[in-house]
């Protein structure tokens, strides 16, 4: 577990990660972070993965193509 103190940018508070965290996290300066308040007090930040359309695209012709037979005769019962 890494402690982060909050730091003044302009007039908010923020929560610097060095790059090296980010690194070792599978990171990179373009992630998204979601953040969950409790009501009872405290935060969780967590990051959220982003899907890349094209990779998702690719890779859905790809398994069509592969199992293009199997499907057809799935469809067809």
């Amino acid at each position: 577990m890494i402690i982060k103190q909050l730091t003044q940018s302009g007039n908010s508070k923020a929560i610097v990660i060095d790059k090296a965290l980010l690194l070792a996290a599978g990171l990179d300066e373009n992630a998204l972070f979601q953040i969950v308040i409790n009501p009872n007090g405290g935060m969780l930040i967590q990051s959220v993965q982003t899907t890349n359309e094209n990779l998702v695209k690719s890779a859905f012709r790809k398994i069509m193509k592969k199992n293009h037979n199997l499907l057809k005769r799935l469809a067809e019962k």
